[in-house]
C-alpha cells in the first residue's frame, strides 16, 4: 500500500462538513470522560450520555467507583450494554488509578492501556481528547469510512491504525479523528450511505464499486 494522495481532498471537504467537530459525549474531567468511552463501546453516544447524565451526579471520582459493589454499578450502567464487564472494568481501573497513579488519568495511550477494560481504541482517543496526543482512535466508524474512501485498505481496526500513522501522521489527533466519526456516523453510514448527495464519490473506491456493479 502506498500513500493515498486523495486525503487532502477527505479532508477539505471534512473541514467543510464539520468546521468544529467535538466529541459528543458529555463529561466534566478527564476521568469522567475515560468512563463515558469505556461505557461507549457496543453503544451509542446518545444512551451514555443519558446514564452518565445521573451517574456523574453520585459518582466522579476514581474513590466513587473504586468502592462500588459491581453489582450496584450495573444496575446504572445496564441500559449500555455488556454491564457486567464494564461495571468489572470500571472498578478495576478506578481502583488501578488510585494505587498506581495517584489518582489521576495517565496523559498517555501507552499508560492508559495498562487499565482494566483499556483497550487501544479507547486510549487513543482518551490522550488525544484530554491530552491533545497525536492518536487515533478506529472506531467502527473510522474502520469502515478509511476504507471506503480507498485511504487505507486493512482487514481490522488496529491494522488501520497502524497504517494510518504509517501514511498520514499528519492527519492525527482528535479534529481529524471526530470528523472521520462524524461522516461515518450521519453520512457514510454502514446500511444506505448517503452517496447520491456526497461530494466525494468521485474518488470514492466505494461508491465507485458499487456504481460499476449497478451498470452491470
Amino acid at each position: 500500500m502506498t500513500k493515498n494522495t486523495n486525503v487532502k481532498i477527505v479532508f477539505d471537504e471534512l473541514n467543510r462538513m464539520f468546521p468544529n467537530p467535538d466529541c459528543e459525549l458529555d463529561f466534566n474531567s478527564n476521568f469522567e470522560l475515560l468512563i463515558a468511552v469505556m461505557l461507549s463501546a457496543q453503544c451509542t453516544d446518545k444512551r451514555v450520555n443519558i446514564v452518565t447524565k445521573d451517574l456523574f451526579k453520585k459518582y466522579n471520582k476514581p474513590q466513587d467507583f473504586a468502592n462500588l459493589k459491581q453489582e450496584d454499578l450495573e444496575k446504572l450502567i445496564y441500559s449500555t450494554g455488556f454491564y457486567h464487564n464494564k461495571a468489572k472494568n470500571i472498578i478495576k481501573m478506578s481502583q488501578q488509578l488510585i494505587n498506581e497513579y495517584n489518582g489521576e488519568v495517565p496523559n498517555s495511550a501507552s499508560e492508559l492501556e495498562k487499565l482494566a477494560g483499556v483497550g487501544k481504541k479507547t486510549a487513543n482517543v482518551v490522550s488525544s481528547v484530554a491530552f491533545s496526543a497525536k492518536e487515533i482512535g478506529v472506531d467502527t466508524h473510522i474502520f469502515r469510512v478509511t476504507n471506503r474512501l480507498g485511504l487505507v485498505n486493512s482487514k481490522s481496526p488496529n491494522q488501520t491504525e497502524k497504517l494510518w500513522k504509517q501514511f498520514y501522521p499528519e492527519y492525527l489527533g482528535d479534529e481529524y479523528h471526530y470528523r472521520l466519526v462524524l461522516f461515518g456516523r450521519y453520512h457514510c453510514t454502514a446500511r444506505n450511505p448517503k452517496c447520491s448527495e456526497c461530494k466525494l464519490q468521485l474518488i470514492c473506491k466505494y461508491y465507485k464499486e458499487k456504481d460499476k456493479i449497478n451498470k452491470a
